[in-house]
């Protein structure tokens, strides 16, 4: 990743490694910033500002906030973060998860859209939504990388390596059904 591509645009199916991978990104790049070892063959990256963090987002019962509006919240706080050109790290994993797929593409599309403009800064964003990814294509600075899955008799293999593209793999169903949860409903 640099300023010529410095958003990554990472699809998978569950279980294929995209959060693993975004944390283990994070955590690199702050041991790194703490001038401690890094668990990685090779390592060469510039100073940043900070590391912004859109992982585990949740909902607050007591103050009557949706996991939805949180996740507006933080991605509000992280545009006026980094909206004075620093140099920002930006995790985000599954964006918008908290609302309906439509919502959820339109929402993801215009945050990406916006985020993309911030040249300065370093974007991870995972997705299940690989839909949008074809509109996104025309962007220059977003590189598109997923993590490969197969299935062979019922059984998931992941290579938890980065391949170019975009995923369009869906196994929540075959993940369900492996794990007899379908078989239990079926039996109730």
């Amino acid at each position: 990743m640099n300023q010529q591509s410095n958003f990554l645009f990472l699809t998978g199916a569950n279980m294929a490694g995209k959060s693993t991978f975004i944390k283990a990104v994070g955590t690199s790049v702050y041991l790194a910033h703490l001038g401690m070892g890094v668990p990685a063959k090779e390592m060469r990256l510039t100073l940043f500002d900070g590391i912004l963090s859109n992982i585990n987002v949740v909902d607050n019962i007591v103050k009557g906030e949706s996991y939805f509006f949180n996740e507006v919240q933080r991605i509000k706080k992280t545009i006026l973060k980094i909206n004075n050109n620093g140099n920002w790290l930006v995790l985000i994993d599954e964006l918008f998860k908290g609302t309906n797929v439509e919502d959820s593409m339109k929402c993801s599309s215009t945050v990406i859209k916006g985020l993309i403009k911030m040249k300065s800064s370093l974007f991870i964003l995972s997705t299940h939504l690989y839909e949008i990814g074809d509109e996104l294509k025309k962007y220059p600075n977003i590189a598109f990388k997923y993590f490969e899955t197969t299935v062979k008799d019922d059984q998931l293999e992941f290579s938890y390596q980065l391949k170019e593209g975009i995923s369009n793999d869906r196994l929540g169903y075959l993940i369900l059904k492996r794990e007899k949860v379908v078989e239990m409903l079926e039996n109730l």
